[in-house]
C-alpha cells in the first residue's frame, strides 16, 4: 500500500497526519466563517505537501504552522471561545486509522482524490470540491453517504 496512504510509522508520516488534520479544520472553519484571500491557496498548498512521500517532517510542520494561522484568520474568535464547539478543531487522523475497514478504505480513496484535485489549476469548482471533502473526512457518516462524495471527486479528477 501507498506509504502516503498508511497508518503513520515514522515521525515525518505522523507530522503529516497533524498537517491534514490542520486543513481539516482550517476547511471546517470555513463552514461558518469567510475564506480570506488566501484560504484556497493554502489548502491546496498543504494537501500537496503532505502528497509527497519525501517531504521532511520540519517542513510539514511549517506548513501546519501556515495552516493554523490561515485558520485563525478565518476564525479568530475561536482560540479564545469560552463556548467551545469543537467545529474548527483539527481532526485526529488516529480516528481514520481505526475506522471500520469499508469506511477507512473509502476514506482513503478520498484522501487520494484530494491529492490530485490539489496538484490540478484551481477553479471554482475544484476549490469547493476539497473545501467539501475535507470536511468530509471528519465526519462519521456510513457508507451509503460517503460513497457518493468519493466518486464525485475521482470523477472530478478524471475530468
Amino acid at each position: 500500500m501507498d506509504l502516503l496512504l498508511s497508518a503513520p510509522a515514522t515521525a515525518a508520516q505522523r507530522q503529516r497526519d497533524r498537517l491534514l488534520g490542520a486543513l481539516i479544520g482550517l476547511a471546517r472553519a470555513t463552514v461558518n466563517e469567510p475564506k480570506t484571500e488566501d484560504t484556497d491557496h493554502v489548502l491546496a498548498a498543504g494537501l500537496r505537501q503532505a502528497a509527497r512521500a519525501d517531504t521532511a517532517e520540519d517542513a510539514l510542520r511549517r506548513m501546519q504552522d501556515i495552516v493554523e494561522t490561515e485558520k485563525h484568520r478565518v476564525a479568530p474568535n475561536c482560540t479564545t471561545c469560552t463556548m467551545r464547539c469543537g467545529n474548527t478543531d483539527n481532526y485526529d487522523l488516529a480516528r481514520l486509522w481505526d475506522a471500520p475497514g469499508e469506511l477507512r478504505t473509502l476514506k482513503l480513496r478520498l484522501l487520494a482524490a484530494l491529492f490530485t484535485l490539489a496538484q490540478r489549476r484551481s477553479t471554482d469548482r475544484i476549490r469547493k470540491e476539497i473545501c467539501d471533502d475535507l470536511f468530509a473526512l471528519a465526519e462519521d457518516w456510513d457508507s451509503s453517504l460517503l460513497s457518493p462524495i468519493v466518486r464525485r471527486a475521482e470523477e472530478l479528477c478524471k475530468e
